[in-house]
């Protein structure tokens, strides 16, 4: 009876066994990191001292967070990003997707590839590449002043007006492929008879997307917008390799604004008070995360 009740047992404690690795390296790269920032953003470290906990300044760094105009600057550029990926990206990669989808081109599983390819490659990559092109003597401003537009050959990354779009188009270009892919796959998803039974009764194809593909797509487009979403908030690969959040924080988001204040404000850093815009973001990230969840649980 021992013998057959250690076994129970062994087979119950048997999966967390295999697991623990696992979880083990998400507590250590995940879960630490997380509990050191919030604890962080109540105390005044700069990077360079191996008391980090030694200064406490309680909601200080919260405070001087609202009153802080560079912070309300990024987080209004972040918004936009993230406006702009929902929308803009979104309407894109589901304007292809149906186009493809519905044109049934003989290439389509080309044309499909060619436009996620920019997704597959590193952002630093695709930033460092644009960054190049709209240089003041760059490709573009040649190719303008080829054809004798030579008023619009100007420094493009340096305008503080357009910085922020620019990013906002060339992140759309990168990732609009990904979203085309999973609208695509829900297109694929369709029962066929329903468009079958429509085109019967008469209905022409701008109907048929109007009353029954869009209406079946409408939770892969909330989930697509969802994740979009809190990719918006997450750039910062992209828009570092450009603009360095610049020009006098023009393009400046959350993540950059992060980094800047960890490793280039008041001297070597500001940790502390980095760590305090590290938490608001988490927190935006994961209100969203949850709403994410339960949409998609309510929907199975």
């Amino acid at each position: 009876m021992r013998f057959r009740t250690n076994t129970v047992t062994l087979r119950k404690t048997e999966p967390y066994f295999w697991l623990s690795p696992s979880i083990i390296l998400l507590l250590i790269f995940l879960m630490y990191p997380i509990i050191f920032s919030v604890a962080l953003s109540f105390f005044n470290w700069k990077g360079y001292s191996l008391e980090i906990f030694a200064d406490f300044i309680g909601f200080q760094n919260y405070v001087k967070l609202v009153k802080d105009p560079l912070y309300w600057l990024s987080f209004r550029n972040t918004i936009f990003l993230v406006i702009t990926v929902i929308f803009v990206q979104n309407a894109i990669a589901l304007f292809l997707a149906l186009i493809i989808y519905f044109g049934n081109f003989k290439y389509g599983n080309l044309i499909r590839a060619l436009i996620f390819f920019p997704g597959v490659i590193s952002a630093i990559v695709i930033g460092l590449v644009f960054r190049k092109f709209l240089e003041l003597t760059g490709p573009v401003n040649t190719f303008l002043k080829l054809i004798g537009l030579d008023a619009l050959a100007i420094p493009w990354l340096t305008n503080r007006n357009l910085t922020i779009w620019i990013v906002s188009f060339v992140t759309v270009w990168q990732w609009v492929g990904y979203n085309l892919v999973i609208f695509y796959a829900g297109l694929q998803s369709i029962d066929h008879s329903l468009l079958e039974a429509a085109f019967i009764d008469g209905a022409n194809l701008q109907r048929s997307i109007f009353k029954i593909v869009l209406p079946l797509l409408k939770p892969i487009i909330f989930l697509s917008a969802v994740l979009n979403f809190i990719g918006g908030f997450r750039v910062y690969d992209i828009i570092w390799a450009m603009t360095r959040g610049g020009p006098v924080h023009a393009s400046e988001v959350l993540t950059t604004y992060m980094y800047y204040q960890s490793f280039q404000s008041q001297g070597p850093s500001n940790m502390g008070y980095a760590a305090t815009i590290a938490v608001t973001l988490a927190i935006i990230v994961l209100v969203f995360a949850v709403i994410r969840i339960k949409f998609l649980t309510r929907e199975e």
